[in-house]
């Protein structure tokens, strides 16, 4: 660091280090960005699945909070 102090004195640049931080400003800080919200809202998943000759097969319903309803078909191919 003196070595390069000195050189930054060439330049008319001073090194000053940064200052610590304090604990309880680093936990205020810490808290402040952490803090979120709740959402008590509910997602509803209803899941449906059969085996058949063709394959595996899976459905998925899912009901948003607002009361849409997004579908999902799903089919395996698994080796036995």
């Amino acid at each position: 660091m003196t070595k390069w102090a000195i050189e930054l004195n060439d330049y008319d640049i001073s090194y000053q280090p940064k200052t610590t931080i304090k604990a309880q400003a680093l936990v205020k800080f810490v808290n402040e960005a952490m803090l979120v919200e709740e959402d008590d809202r509910k997602w509803l998943l209803h899941a449906n699945n059969s085996s058949t000759l063709a394959g595996d097969e899976a459905g998925v319903v899912v009901t948003t909070p607002e009361g849409e309803e997004l579908e999902y078909a799903f089919r395996f191919y698994l080796k036995a």
